[in-house]
């Protein structure tokens, strides 16, 4: 493939999206953006089984003994799309490291209940999930090690 200077332009990877080139400026902020698409999945995730929660009465693990257990699990299902909002926002405009881990080590917790609970249900989101939240430390860890280098001089 040439461009109209004759340069060789670059192959398009077609997996591009699930594995980010960190090495590049926008790989960098694209392996940030699916670290914060993973906490955006995660918060519109909850928001479902709140939904779901208060219309059927019951959990997506099982039914809730009272009024109590509603409140309860309604309650730390907002709390838990509060945080992960919070945190998709602070990943994509602090591209902090910590919150990328955190954001990992949250979707491995995800994952290793889904495979307890409701094992061959949604596995292929989960894995790519899981791929997204790998790439947003690894994008995270891309942008700090760019940041410690020292400047060009020309």
């Amino acid at each position: 493939m040439q461009n109209d200077e004759n340069q060789p332009q670059k192959k398009p990877i077609p997996l591009h999206a699930f594995w980010p080139d960190v090495k590049t400026e926008k790989g960098m902020k694209d392996a940030v953006k699916a670290g914060a698409f993973t906490f955006a999945y995660i918060a519109f995730s909850y928001a479902l089984s709140t939904a779901y929660t208060l219309f059927a009465g019951r959990h997506l693990v099982g039914a809730l003994e009272d009024n109590y257990e509603l409140i309860g699990v309604q309650v730390l299902n907002v709390v838990m799309i509060i945080m992960a909002s919070v945190l998709a926002w602070l990943l994509l405009k602090q591209q902090s490291l910590v919150v990328a881990a955190i954001g990992l080590a949250w979707i491995v917790a995800e994952v290793a209940m889904k495979m307890m609970y409701a094992p061959g249900q949604g596995v292929v989101i989960a894995i790519i999930a899981l791929l997204f939240s790998i790439n947003g430390v690894r994008g995270t860890l891309a942008a700090k090690r760019k940041s410690e280098q020292p400047p060009v001089q020309a």
